[in-house]
């Protein structure tokens, strides 16, 4: 039987998946989004990871579920590592159809997920034997590899959704390493970004100096304040290319950008594309 190595990526495999596997995994400097789902499982160790606008601290047996235009990256400090695995529903970078009959029975349960759920010790010792048996199959291409990938995937996820039936599990909050006074510009900023803000007008509100906001925002979330701001309007405008028909310029002016050019330089920044490739994606 084909033993499983270490380390692999695989991210072309026709099935409408991609695996990798990443034994001593450190960091992920780089925010970022995609217009596909992604699920995330820790199986060893441990990752520091910002998701959404959130800091949180997960350890073995966790499993993430990350919605597409969700702005996430891994934030872990000196000397944290995790062994994990990563699928992406997605392959050679492009998303799966929504008209896919295998997305199409996949994605309500991603959508009923929480965010992020520590399983059980019985679910985490399972789902770590049926990544291993998916990333398996997905390395030899045997006949049939790619009915039996999805079904791996769909038992994967029934786990964490079964058990997010039974327990809500762990909600995402502030680690105790958040400030609590970023937590709640974050809070503000996250229900206001699309009006004009400042890092001076922001402070004022909270009665804190510029420069003391400025040092405690990049602290916690490792994003500088106009960064931050630029990918919550960005990662809206993901939401609305793909679920709307409006205007590029429509969308642009909806999210907060006062033109096309500073919006289309933003994007390509964040996404790697255009507004309009994006959309066909």
């Amino acid at each position: 039987m084909l033993s499983e190595p270490d380390d692999y990526r695989l991210t072309s495999t026709g099935t409408g998946l991609s695996l990798i596997k990443k034994s001593k995994a450190i960091t992920n400097p780089k925010r970022h989004f995609h217009p596909w789902w992604e699920i995330l499982y820790i199986y060893s160790g441990e990752r520091t990871f910002f998701y959404a606008n959130r800091t949180l601290h997960i350890t073995e047996g966790t499993f993430l579920c990350i919605a597409p235009g969700i702005l996430h990256r891994a934030v872990n400090p000196a000397g944290e590592v995790c062994g994990l695995y990563n699928v992406f529903f997605a392959d050679d970078g492009n998303s799966l159809s929504q008209n896919d009959g295998r997305y199409s029975l996949v994605r309500p349960i991603l959508e009923s997920l929480n965010p992020c759920i520590p399983l059980t010790a019985e679910n985490h010792r399972q789902v770590a034997v049926l990544f291993s048996q998916l990333g398996k199959e997905l390395l030899s291409k045997n006949l049939g590899y790619g009915a039996v990938a999805w079904a791996k995937i769909i038992e994967i996820l029934t786990l964490a959704a079964r058990q997010k039936a039974q327990s809500p599990g762990k909600i995402l909050l502030p680690d105790e390493a958040t400030d609590p006074k970023t937590a709640a510009v974050l809070d503000y900023l996250n229900a206001n970004y699309t009006c004009e803000l400042t890092l001076e007008a922001v402070a004022r509100r909270f009665n804190v100096s510029p420069a003391h906001l400025s040092r405690l925002f990049k602290k916690t979330t490792h994003f500088n304040f106009v960064e931050y701001v630029n990918s919550l309007r960005i990662s809206k405008a993901c939401r609305l290319l793909t679920s709307t028909q409006d205007s590029v310029l429509n969308i642009a002016l909806a999210c907060g950008f006062g033109s096309v050019t500073q919006f289309g330089r933003c994007f390509k920044e964040l996404t790697g594309t255009s507004p309009l490739k994006y959309r066909k994606q």
